[in-house]
Order: structure tokens, then C-alpha cells, then sequence
């Protein structure tokens, strides 16, 4: 063939591929070489990994959720519960008036001690002055009557009844004048027992009525720490369980429950405790307090905070582990617990009966009854 022959053929497309080939974009052409790398590099790996490969990948999604659990066993120990207060006086009370009338003024001033009997109101007397006056000189008219009518009995010239009539005419005056004196001598409103005028509730000028207060008297001899706790632990307190209280900036000093509510407040659901000790560091009236209460012994074991869980219905209580050695599985098993201390990092609880194995790591992501792997952790211990 010749060369004009040659050309000829090639511009009559008889030899279409090297136009066909150099139609082709760029684009499609780099597209078709990154898809072929891919395809080569897993056909590689699957002949690398050989035929376990599904087998190993299976085994390894079966492989059951490990835990780290450590062996506690319940021992005797104190019970103690903590709670924060406030102290009070061992009394306060509202000095209030028994009788009505204007307020002349308040012989002290708030925040003095007084003794008891000493006046902290003293009231306008009004009429009453005179009529204490005008009850005396009844007495005396009726004990002259009574005296004249006891000598014409004797005398056997008046009958038993005027005589009779005289004496209840005298009893009824030496009445209205014992009254009269008494409601004279409540002008005077005086404190009741001796201690701090904590408030001051009139001024001169203002009319009291009957049963106004006067003013707040509150005896600091004792003092009073008053708290509330949540029912399970109020119901571990008796009347008369030992305490230590610590105040800021004052020596811890020891105290005892007098008083465990049975009722709980409608708004925190707590019930009230009271402690009380002798105020021999000259406590005041509402400063905050911290008390340890031990309430006998129990026999818990010491757990960290974070082995407590909650149950589905909201119980308290830990995930256990029964374990089998073997096959280095375990059973997870919920057991309720009562929380009853607690230490720094650490907690007290019953419920567990002996040597127990704890999950305390992996416990808020298993459920009771599902086998999991576990670690024995021997240094993990509450504080």
C-alpha cells in the first residue's frame, strides 16, 4: 500500500479506534481509574484475609460486655447519718398581753438580757387604777356588813340567811378587787424566764389587744440544732442517739436527738430532727450547722458512690456480678440496698448478705440477667 493509499484509510475511519480513543473527556478517564484501584485494593484484602475473615469478624460481635468488679463483704459497723441545720434556742417564745390597752413604752431594747419577770411592755393603766380604787371600797363596805350581821347572829337577832347573803356579798367584792389588782398589774408585760429579747413586735403608741405580742424571748442556756432528712434516713433515728455538731469557727461539741418528726414537711418532703446540747460556747439564734448522728450499729459493707444505681421502678441498689470462674463470665444481678453512711468517696449499705462481687465500672450499661466478661479489681475500695 502506498502512502496516499494509507492516508485515504485512515481519514475514511477504517481505523476507528484511535478516534474513538482520543474522543474520550479526561475526566471520564481519571473516574475509571480511581474505580478499578478500589476494585483491585478489596479483592487484594479478601484474598490476603483468606476464608476465616466472616468467621473472626462474627466471633468478635458475639464477644459479651466486660465489667470491672471488686469483692466486698457487709462488716459491723456504726451507723451514721449527716445532716446540715440551723442552731435555735433551747426556748422562744412570744411574750403576749393579757389584757388591752395602749403601748406607754419598752423599758428594753432588743438584743439585752433580761431575768425573768423583768418588763419588756408597759401599758396605759386608764380606769383601771380607778377601778381597782372604787372595788377595795366595796370590800370594805361589804366586811363591815358581813362583821354586823355575824354579831346580830350570834346575838340571835338575825337569821341564818342574812348572814349568809352578807358573807357572799363580801366574797364577791374581794373578788372583783382581786381582779382589779390583776388586771392592773397586766400593764405590766413581763418576760417569763430569763434570756435574750431576740425581737421587739410594738412601738409606743400601738394598742395592743388581747393576745398581742409583745415581744420574743429565747432561752440560749440550751441550744437547739433542727434539720430534716429524707425518710430513710429519719427512720434510722431514735430519741436519744449521740451526735457531734460542728459550727464554723467554733469547737465541735456533742449533742442528742430530742425530737424525730412522724410527719413529713408538704413542701421538701423531710422530716424535722432536733438535737440539743448545753450552749456552753454562747451560741446564737440561725447559724448553720453540720451534724454527724450515729444511730447504732449495722452490719454494711463500704461501697464506692458510683456502684449505686437505681433500679427501672426507682429502687436504690447496686449490680452484682455471680461469677463463673471457668469461663471468666458472670450474671449480672440488682440487689436493693439502704444506704447507711457515708465517707468521703464512699458509702455504708445493708442488703448484701456476704462476700459479694461489685461491678463498679460498666454498671449503668448492663441490665440484671444479661452474662458479661468481668476484671477482678482487688485496689478498688470505697474510702
Amino acid at each position: 500500500m502506498t502512502d496516499q493509499q494509507q492516508a485515504e484509510k485512515t481519514s475514511t475511519g477504517q481505523t476507528g479506534a484511535p478516534r474513538a480513543a482520543s474522543s474520550l473527556p479526561s475526566s471520564y478517564i481519571s473516574a475509571l481509574l480511581i474505580l478499578g484501584a478500589v476494585l483491585a485494593y478489596f479483592a487484594i484484602g479478601t484474598l490476603m484475609a483468606g476464608d476465616d475473615a466472616p468467621e473472626d469478624i462474627a466471633a468478635a460481635e458475639r464477644a459479651p460486655f466486660r465489667v470491672l468488679v471488686t469483692q466486698v463483704a457487709p462488716e459491723a459497723r456504726a451507723v451514721t447519718v449527716q445532716m446540715s441545720g440551723r442552731s435555735e434556742a433551747g426556748r422562744r417564745v412570744i411574750v403576749r398581753a393579757e389584757t388591752p390597752g395602749q403601748v406607754l413604752a419598752l423599758p428594753v431594747a432588743e438584743g439585752t438580757m433580761v431575768d425573768a419577770g423583768a418588763t419588756l411592755c408597759r401599758l396605759d393603766p386608764d380606769s383601771r387604777t380607778a377601778v381597782r380604787a372604787e372595788a377595795e371600797a366595796a370590800l370594805v363596805k361589804a366586811q363591815t356588813d358581813y362583821e354586823g350581821a355575824k354579831r346580830l347572829f350570834d346575838e340571835g337577832f338575825s337569821s341564818d340567811a342574812a348572814l349568809k347573803s352578807a358573807a357572799a356579798a363580801r366574797d364577791g367584792a374581794l373578788a372583783r378587787v382581786s381582779q382589779a389588782r390583776q388586771d392592773l398589774s397586766n400593764i405590766l408585760i413581763k418576760a417569763p424566764f430569763a434570756g435574750l429579747v431576740a425581737e421587739t413586735l410594738v412601738e409606743p403608741g400601738d394598742v395592743l389587744t388581747t393576745g398581742g405580742g409583745c415581744a420574743v424571748v429565747a432561752d440560749l442556756t440550751d441550744i437547739v440544732i433542727a434539720g430534716g432528712l429524707p425518710a430513710r434516713q429519719a427512720t434510722l433515728l431514735s430519741v436519744g442517739d449521740p451526735a457531734q455538731v460542728k459550727i464554723d469557727g467554733q469547737a465541735p461539741f456533742a449533742a442528742e436527738v430530742t425530737f424525730v418528726s412522724d410527719v413529713a414537711d408538704m413542701n421538701t418532703r423531710a422530716f424535722r430532727i432536733e438535737l440539743k446540747a448545753k450552749n456552753a460556747s454562747g451560741l446564737s439564734d440561725g447559724l448553720d450547722a453540720r451534724a454527724t448522728i450515729t444511730a447504732g450499729t449495722a452490719t454494711a459493707a463500704a461501697i464506692p458512690h458510683n456502684a449505686l444505681v437505681f433500679s427501672d421502678n426507682g429502687e436504690l441498689g447496686v449490680r452484682t456480678l455471680n461469677i463463673d470462674a471457668e469461663m471468666e463470665k458472670g450474671e449480672v444481678v440488682f440487689i436493693p440496698v439502704t444506704l447507711v453512711g457515708e465517707t468521703v468517696g464512699g458509702a455504708f449499705v445493708t442488703g448484701l448478705e456476704g462476700p459479694t462481687h461489685l461491678i463498679i465500672r460498666g454498671q449503668d450499661y448492663v441490665m440484671a440477667g444479661t452474662e458479661v466478661a468481668y476484671t477482678l479489681d482487688t485496689d478498688e475500695k470505697a474510702n
